[in-house]
């Protein structure tokens, strides 16, 4: 069930991965996207596809390179030219801020067009800084005992450079004596990031190029996030759902691949829930993960009692490795967006023949070849800079 369900008001897709950077520039300012994500966002658009429905749009940005914004409808196709715009459209974005609202209302695509954009909280706010990951984490610590050594530190920029080095320093030495991770490196990660996007890896013992990195990412950004670095054996996610009543549910897995530099997104495997769920449990047993999904939508309710979000949430899990131990980390982050999982599960209802498996791909450059086994998401030509498909299973 979509978590956005089909209401009187035709709905605005809007698709702007890289949002968590932009909610760390103040509205006043003009903040610039990279030239990647510009191009993620225009090409990538279409894949909302899987969300619309009816007489629902979708919006698919002006490209880098001065190709302009356009409007598809519900099946992904470009609106013909000069057709009529619904009197208003409630604005569905993949995740909140202030920079692509202004966008949209500056688009001429709408001057005969009311567009109504949800609010963007303090709460809301919060919960998108990495900062809430920590808070869940050490709820999750407290109550299911979880270990301790997961936790990260936070570094807040002191008053002057000094006083930054000293902070950090002392962090990265608290951090190599934990007896967890991997002693030659540590994790950093930037507050308004997700998707591999913001993080990287610090190599120990810590040389002065990259400490004076690290002071200016800490410094320009206001805070940085120093973690243990854990050998990722597996990557899963807990989609939920946040109703207009403030409850929240739980949707669906997420079972994903990412590359190993930076761990940034690559892929989700499909197939049905029921087969996700035994995959889960029987890596964590399905009493631990009743009691963490349990758990994470008591905190995740209790944070957003005052929030107006509505829609998808996902808690971003893996397990590691310790030794000869598998173990889990329970809250790596929190997305409080739409994710690649939740459409994942979409492709798979919609694509994937009954009995069938496969896989969800997201890539740069043009897409497979369609085949029996590859099913193309995008009309994508030779010069594509991002192609999605899905792989079936031979």
């Amino acid at each position: 069930m979509n978590a956005y369900p089909t209401a009187s008001t035709p709905r605005l897709w809007v698709f702007n991965p890289g949002h968590e950077e932009a909610l760390s520039f103040s509205r006043e300012k003009r903040y610039t996207l990279s030239k990647e994500i510009r191009w993620m966002r225009h090409e990538l658009s279409p894949l909302l596809r899987l969300l619309a429905s009816g007489e629902d749009l979708i919006y698919a940005p002006a490209s880098p390179e001065g190709i302009p914004a356009r409007l598809l409808n519900a099946e992904g196709d470009d609106l013909p030219a000069g057709c009529d715009l619904p009197a208003e459209l409630s604005v569905v974005l993949w995740g909140l801020d202030d920079h692509i609202v202004r966008e949209l209302r500056e688009c001429p695509l709408f001057d005969s067009t009311t567009l109504l954009f949800p609010p963007i909280t303090p709460s809301y706010l919060r919960l998108s800084h990495r900062r809430a990951s920590y808070d869940l984490l050490a709820y999750l610590t407290d109550q299911l005992g979880y270990p301790s050594d997961l936790l990260p530190r936070w570094i807040e920029a002191g008053v002057d450079r000094s006083a930054t080095e000293l902070r950090l320093r002392t962090a990265i030495e608290g951090i190599k004596s934990r007896p967890l991770g991997d002693p030659t490196r540590v994790l950093i990660k930037r507050p308004y990031s997700s998707s591999g996007r913001g993080v990287f890896p610090l190599p120990l013992p810590l040389q002065e190029k990259h400490l004076e990195a690290l002071i200016g990412s800490c410094t320009r950004s206001g805070s940085v996030s120093i973690e243990p670095y854990l050998e990722v054996v597996d990557n899963w996610a807990l989609e939920y759902t946040r109703s207009e009543s403030g409850e929240v549910s739980f949707f669906a897995l997420s079972h994903f691949d990412t590359l190993p530099s930076g761990r940034a997104y690559l892929g989700n495997i499909l197939t049905s829930p029921e087969d996700l769920w035994e995959r889960l449990t029987s890596l964590m047993g399905e009493e631990a993960l009743l009691t963490l999904i349990n758990a994470q939508c008591t905190w995740l309710e209790e944070e957003l009692s005052d929030s107006q979000y509505t829609g998808y949430i996902g808690i971003d899990l893996f397990f590691y490795r310790d030794g000869e131990r598998l173990r889990l980390h329970p809250c790596v982050e929190i997305n409080l967006r739409t994710t690649m999982g939740v459409l994942a599960h979409f492709a798979y209802e919609q694509y994937v023949p009954d009995g069938r498996k496969g896989v969800f791909r997201l890539e740069r450059g043009p897409r497979q070849q369609p085949s029996q086994s590859i099913i193309p998401l995008l009309l994508t030509s030779s010069e594509a800079h991002f192609s999605a498909y899905i792989e079936l299973e031979k």
